[in-house]
């Protein structure tokens, strides 16, 4: 044993054995001074409490003789703290500071935390980031990023026209084919245009040529209108449109003038050599040939650059001596046509066929540049004149040429020897190393594979200039060249935006990952480990049988091959889980790599990146997981919060932004006043609400159908509670039907017939569109700040939205005024919460408020709307008539409508214990006492109905120790408005869960209930500002239905964090405490278990003091307690 566990055993034997004795002493006193009861020990611990009729009349048995309740009841039914309240309860106790604590973590049993968990850890904070984004959006937008066209988001930036995918697509294909055809025109024109100059029957009228210079003039039309739309299709339009007018556009203007006047034939024959000046394009070449260079460069075609190099080089030369053999030709020509002497008739060359005068011509050319002798001369001082000039600068431009031919040779000679010399260093290493022959063979093959892959390190080599460059500029480099390549990668590409912060940490966190052909990338069945983005080269894929390929894959469970711009295994990063394919390189491959630890360290410090990989996991395509669609990929980063506020415009909902508002108004008057079948009544509710409708409405596109259905039955029991139709109210009720008696008092208490028709309308509008403001996807229309709740979301859309529902925007004013003041009275006040008891009575503090400002009227309409809200719950079932409202539940709301008509005239503390004292009187529980009170507010909790339902919450409080129900107490009876108090969201759920689940049990939910407050307590949970302080318990609620013991269920609180917000506080169960459920994570330890048995057998000791045991019988118990003690310390 652990030398020390066994000093702070022994000590707490020494401490137990004082304590027991103290312990005996006492109770000897206190049976000389109180009465001796009859019955045995035994006895009372069996019983433990008297019967169900007697504790509902008379109270409980315990200990109230000897000491009072920690609360008394006053006469007017409302509990009253007999002693000063703790400081931790005062009002003025309470600090805003907002921070996180968590439980103490075990380094060893704690694994990799789960998104979730790190989502709500960050939520927080991200709002607080999305807040000064979506602020910087609208005051100062900061220019637009570089992004993918795969990305396919739009922009609507006033300086960035959207760009549909399918056009971005087109752009892409346009550029290098149209390069293409650019490259062939030109050398068309540089072979065709001095031919014809020489030689003008060739293009006599109707020959092919003559044709072909009849179209050739719409193509460049046709390229300056693409010009023009590329350049307002560009990231900077003004720029580019500037940039284009003020160079390539003044050229092209001319030389397509320049080709329509000679179309036209509007210059006469002897100035026909100004059709040379569209040899002029030749600069459109080199244009077009250096941008299919640089992208040949960029795919690592290094060799097939310098090849094209040198056929340049080798093409300028033919095209220079080209041109002037036949300017030297039509020179001769002309003086021929002049009558002067000439070269032509000196040498007879007229004679001659047309090919072979061609190539005397381009022979002289050349020998005048070379010291061959050669028998032509001039016979004119113009044709000496272009001899002279030909030998002044062909001959340089001869030297350049060759130059850097031989340059490009020589470059290549000296990566070929490179290469040579790094493979004959590696064969002679690997021969003294005298490495087998097998692995010999394979490194080297290795090694030709990568030094002739189109980026062998050879060919890219880090340029000498970076040695003199700053360290923050060769950061910045990397980044960007990081950033380039992942972008193709929609979700980091849009990480990778300026405005994150985030660029260099993203670009830092990802490995480069090189593999030779056939090396394996991951196997199946193998655990995931993060994302491989390809970057170069190309990688075979074996999908598994699950694997569903949707992309380019030619079929099914086969190999499949990919080239770069693709990634895999990208759910990796978020859960932890195998490999359910196979990936390998096909051959010399480059990856960025990315683990899940390494995104996790990344993204630690930025919230907003967070929360907005959590919401791309929740849309993930499980499927799909190892290769997901790219249409998955886009979907799920258009669907985060951060995308719409870098780029505004990119959720799907500003499609449904109205143009402008339609004249018609929303009139429900013939729902509400005539005689309807059921299906004309829905009929009539699609037809006016059009975001109910299945075609095109806001409900089916946000895929919100249950949703939709809830409020297509909350409207018809409006209209039934206006028309009085309690037969469709319970059309679908079997048993336990809602009487006529509840039905007419529901009536009468929200007093439908006494509001007017525009009340009715704008309430008839608010249950419709009411569901839409649950959607996440509708809430990233808010403002960051306005999403934290469904209520404020409602707020918002009310006053800001009504162009995206139509149904709202053609309300009539005055029903809108009505609508938006029932909506802050909604945001206010939960009555659902009320019903059950899940609220205190603060929230009937803000109700009365709210009703100061709003008025009488409004509370009349806030309420029917919630009566309707709850009737529409069961919508998802059936829409003739509601289940809910059964003839139980219809009584719960008469009480609680009427005490609500109270909260004008009494206090709000008073109106909510009357409340909940009402519910047990109906269950036939009179409260006398504090703890009746406390049961009462359990009934309510527990959704008890029925009498029968108390015995079982009695017998659960009498088997609760003292200081248990004195913590209870505290939760149930401080009132959260003069004391600080905790209000428990989910609390029903999570008691009617422990019910039940038989291996809990109500008691020990009650018992857990008393470990989460203390340990709120001791997280100085009630620090956080505020009179109510809200706990969100959810998901320790879904876990206590399927948990299979209590100290399971510990043991995963124990792994639990406290997270502390502005909003309140959630107990957030992490990955280990779902590992410690499913028995993935086992504790066990039997220090552990000993120290419950001591706790145990201390709370029998504190029992038997309170039940006033006889002195000898104390006495025994005493030395029974000590005895079990000792042996279970030594043991």
């Amino acid at each position: 044993m652990d030398p020390h566990l066994s000093l702070r055993l022994q000590q707490l034997q020494e401490n137990l054995a004082i304590s027991a004795k103290a312990i005996a002493e006492t109770t000897e006193h206190l049976a000389l001074l109180v009465p001796i009861p009859d019955q045995s020990i035994s006895e009372t611990s069996s019983t433990g409490a008297q019967s169900p009729k007697s504790t509902v009349t008379h109270g409980f048995s315990t200990s109230g003789e000897l000491e009072k309740e920690k609360f008394e009841l006053q006469q007017n039914g409302v509990p009253y703290l007999r002693t000063t309240a703790p400081k931790r309860h005062s009002l003025f106790s309470a600090r805003s500071s907002i921070s996180t604590l968590t439980a103490d973590e075990n380094p060893g049993a704690r694994l990799l935390d789960d998104w979730s968990e790190n989502f709500v850890l960050c939520e927080q904070e991200a709002i607080e980031a999305y807040t000064y984004l979506y602020r910087m959006r609208d005051v100062n937008p900061s220019p637009q990023r570089r992004r993918p066209s795969a990305l396919g988001l739009q922009m609507s930036c006033s300086d960035m026209l959207p760009v549909p995918e399918n056009l971005q697509d087109s752009l892409k294909l346009w550029r290098p084919v149209w390069d293409f055809l650019t490259i062939v025109l030109v050398v068309v024109d540089a072979l065709v245009l001095p031919l014809l100059l020489a030689w003008p029957e060739l293009s006599y009228s109707g020959s092919f040529w003559s044709g072909y210079y009849e179209v050739t003039p719409v193509f460049w039309m046709v390229d300056i209108v693409l010009n023009f739309s590329r350049a307002i299709l560009s990231e900077n339009r003004k720029a580019a449109l500037l940039g284009y007018l003020c160079t390539w556009f003044l050229f092209d203007g001319f030389l397509v003038t320049l080709d329509l006047v000679l179309l036209l034939q509007l210059v006469p024959e002897s100035v026909k050599a100004l059709t040379m000046a569209r040899l002029l394009r030749t600069a459109k070449f080199r244009h077009a040939i250096t941008a299919v260079e640089s992208r040949l460069a960029a795919n690592g075609y290094i060799k097939v650059v310098n090849f094209s190099t040198i056929l340049q080089c080798v093409t300028f030369i033919f095209g220079v001596n080209h041109t002037l053999a036949c300017v030297t030709f039509y020179v001769g020509r002309t003086r021929q046509q002049q009558q002067d002497s000439n070269w032509l008739d000196a040498y007879n060359i007229m004679d001659r066929p047309m090919s072979f005068q061609y190539m005397i011509s381009f022979n002289w050319v050349i020998a005048e540049y070379t010291p061959a002798p050669y028998p032509f001369t001039a016979q004119n001082e113009l044709e000496q004149a272009l001899m002279l000039a030909i030998i002044l600068t062909c001959l340089p431009m001869l030297g350049a040429q060759i130059g850097i031919i031989s340059g490009t040779l020589n470059l290549m000679n000296e990566k070929a020897k490179e290469r040579d010399h790094v493979k004959r260093d590696l064969q002679r290493w690997l021969r003294k190393t005298r490495v087998r022959k097998s692995l010999h063979q394979r490194v080297v093959a290795a090694l030709d594979d990568v030094l002739g892959s189109q980026e062998s390190p050879l060919d890219v080599k880090d340029p000498l200039a970076l040695n003199f460059l700053p360290s923050s500029l060769i950061e910045e480099l990397q980044v960007v060249s990081t950033g380039e390549k992942l972008s193709i990668h929609p979700f980091f590409s849009m990480l990778m935006d300026e405005r994150l912060d985030f660029r260099g940490r993203l670009a830092s966190a990802f490995v480069m990952q090189v593999a030779v052909q056939g090396e394996l990338i991951f196997t199946a069945d193998r655990k995931a480990e993060g994302i491989f983005i390809a970057i170069h080269g190309g990688f075979q894929f074996i999908p598994s049988k699950n694997e569903s390929m949707s992309l380019k894959a030619t079929s099914r469970r086969k190999s499949t091959y990919w080239n770069n711009e693709c990634w895999f295994a990208e759910l990796a990063l978020y859960t932890t889980r195998t490999h359910s394919s196979t990936l390998s390189s096909a051959t010399y491959a480059k990856a960025l790599t990315l683990t899940a630890q390494g995104f996790l360290q990344a993204v630690k410090e930025h919230p907003a990146i967070v929360v907005a990989a959590h919401e791309k996991r929740a849309h993930f395509v499980e499927n799909t997981w190892e290769l997901p669609p790219l249409s998955w990929s886009l979907e799920s980063v258009a669907g985060t919060q951060l995308a719409e506020l870098l780029d505004p415009g990119t959720s799907h909902l500003h499609a449904f932004k109205l143009e402008e508002i339609p004249s018609h108004r929303v009139n429900l008057q013939k729902l509400m006043k005539e005689d309807l079948t059921h299906e004309e009544q829905v009929d009539e509710i699609k037809e006016h609400i059009h975001e109910l409708r299945e075609e095109d409405g806001v409900y089916y596109e946000l895929n919100c159908q249950e949703d939709a259905k809830h409020a297509t039955l909350s409207m018809l029991c409006l209209t039934w509670l206006v028309r009085g139709q309690h037969s469709s109210m319970v059309a679908c009720q079997d048993s336990g039907r809602l009487t006529s008696a509840s039905w007419q008092a529901i009536q009468e208490l929200t007093q439908v017939g006494e509001m007017t028709f525009e009340e009715l309308n704008g309430l008839m509008v608010l249950l419709g569109i009411r569901g839409i403001c649950k959607s996440v996807d509708f809430a990233k229309l808010c403002p960051p700040s306005e999403r934290k709740k469904p209520e404020q979301v409602l707020c918002y859309t009310v006053e800001s939205l009504e162009h995206y529902l139509p149904s709202l925007a053609c309300l009539a004013p005055e029903s809108y005024l009505h609508l938006t003041a029932v909506v802050r009275m909604l945001a206010e006040f939960n009555f659902a919460q009320f019903l059950q008891g899940e609220n205190n009575p603060h929230a009937i503090w803000l109700l009365a408020c709210s009703l100061e400002r709003e008025g009488e009227r409004v509370l009349k309409m806030c309420l029917l709307a919630q009566v309707c809200i709850l009737c529409g719950v069961t919508g998802s079932s059936t829409l003739t008539g509601s289940l809910f409202l059964n003839e139980l539940n219809g009584r719960c709301l008469v009480k609680a409508l009427s005490c609500l008509k109270q909260v004008q005239d009494l206090e709000p503390h008073v109106v909510y214990w009357r409340y909940i004292t009402s519910r047990a009187e109906a269950l036939n529980l009179f409260v006398h006492t504090a703890s009746h009170l406390v049961l009462a507010r359990l009934a309510c909790l527990t959704r008890c109905v029925e009498p029968q339902g108390i015995v079982e919450l009695q017998k659960a409080w009498l088997d609760l120790t003292g200081r248990e129900r004195e913590v209870l107490m505290d939760v149930f009876l401080l009132d959260g408005h003069a004391h600080k108090a905790l209000m428990f969201a989910y609390l029903p759920l999570f008691l009617t869960n422990a019910r039940a689940n038989h291996d809990v049990g109500l008691l020990a939910g009650l018992k857990f209930l008393v470990e989460i407050y203390e340990k709120l307590l001791r997280h100085k949970c009630l620090m956080l500002s505020g009179p109510t302080v809200r706990v969100d318990m959810s998901s320790l609620a879904m876990v206590m239905k399927d948990v299979e013991d209590v100290p399971t269920l510990r043991k995963c609180f124990d792994f639990a964090k406290i997270v502390r917000h502005e909003n309140g506080v959630t107990v957030l169960l992490t990955s280990a405490s779902y590992q410690v459920l499913t028995g993935q994570l086992v504790q066990h330890t039997r220090s552990t278990d000993m120290l419950e048995q001591l706790a145990q057998q201390q709370t029998r000791l504190e029992s038997a003091i309170l039940a006033k045991v006889p002195r000898a019988r104390t006495s025994v118990f005493v030395s029974e307690c000590q005895s079990d003690m000792f042996e279970s310390i030594h043991v």
